[in-house]
């Protein structure tokens, strides 16, 4: 389970982080996970020195969830959320 933005990047090319200048810090890490039509964007933010939080959208206007915690508890949920949003869809048997 990834603990950072780093292993979290490092689990799919999907990932998308930005960084930043000043300390070379990550500003922000985003997916977008289309599936059945609709596109939910997963991202990450940090809000303080030890504190970051996530978010799911639903095409980029509802927000759908939204969590804070350390980075390892916020990088594991948004990998299970990805995870969970990339597996196919599963049909009732007949």
């Amino acid at each position: 389970m990834p603990r950072t933005v780093a292993e979290l990047a490092a689990t799919s090319n999907d990932w998308v982080v930005q960084r930043g200048t000043e300390y070379g810090r990550w500003l922000t890490a985003e997916r977008v996970v289309e599936r059945d039509g609709r596109k939910w964007r997963l991202g990450l933010t940090p809000t303080s020195t030890t504190l970051v939080a996530f978010m799911l959208w639903l095409d980029d206007d509802e927000l759908v969830a939204h969590a804070r915690g350390t980075e390892a508890q916020m990088c594991a949920l948004a990998h299970r959320q990805a995870l969970g949003l990339s597996a196919p869809a599963t049909r009732d048997a007949p």
